[in-house]
């Protein structure tokens, strides 16, 4: 049976994240404030934990937030090529 998550992000957003020392609080805050009204510490650890779908937007703005591309947000061709059955079979 296949694994299913809603986005491709979400253990590269944590990693960032922890990184960076900020708890999830302190990262929905920065994301309010960056435009995404609707995101609390519950979206931010839905999308983390990838229960939650990104949409290309939310990654962009994401990305800006944590300092890094798009590219640097989603994570390698290997880890795509694994996971992307799986990812389509997710729920959306």
């Amino acid at each position: 049976m296949a694994r299913r998550f809603r986005n491709c992000i979400g253990p590269r957003v944590r990693r960032l994240r922890i990184d960076r020392g900020w708890t999830q609080d302190h990262l929905a805050a920065k994301l309010q404030l960056a435009g995404l009204d609707g995101f609390d510490r519950v979206v931010v650890a839905k999308i983390e934990s990838q229960l939650r779908s990104a949409f290309d937007y939310e990654a962009a703005v994401i990305a800006r937030v944590l300092s890094v591309t798009l590219d640097e947000l989603m994570p390698g061709k290997s880890v795509l090529d694994k996971d992307l059955e799986d990812l389509v079979a997710g729920e959306r």
